[in-house]
């Protein structure tokens, strides 16, 4: 099984992969392209997909981030995907994914050591 910090290099990255797709955009210029809003949703659910199997123990240790807000928002993208509200999406993307980054940042330890 996985160790935690394997998960939270997950998340580390696409969260960088969410920052990365989103840079420089305007709202209007995500909604107009299809294939960004479509991987910046799959990586919000993968997100949550990977928090949901990070340690209870871990978890608590770490209330800062918001571990229920990111698999509720895994469950809404793969589950409740006809109703998903691209405002949230972006909001997520555009001020909680680079607040997520500066939080896992000091959590993970370098991708060789996993």
């Amino acid at each position: 099984m996985p160790r935690d910090e394997t998960y939270l290099l997950y998340m580390l990255l696409a969260a960088k992969r969410i920052a990365r797709s989103v840079a420089g955009l305007t709202r209007e210029q995500f909604d107009a392209d299809l294939e960004k809003m479509d991987s910046v949703a799959l990586q919000l659910g993968n997100i949550g997909e990977a928090a949901g199997h990070v340690s209870s123990a871990f978890r608590q240790q770490h209330p800062e981030i918001p571990w229920p807000k990111m698999t509720g928002m895994r469950h809404r993208i793969f589950h409740q995907y006809l109703e998903i509200d691209w405002n949230i999406v972006w909001v997520a993307a555009t001020g909680e994914a680079p607040d997520l980054i500066r939080a896992l940042e000091p959590l993970v330890p370098p991708e060789d050591s996993l």
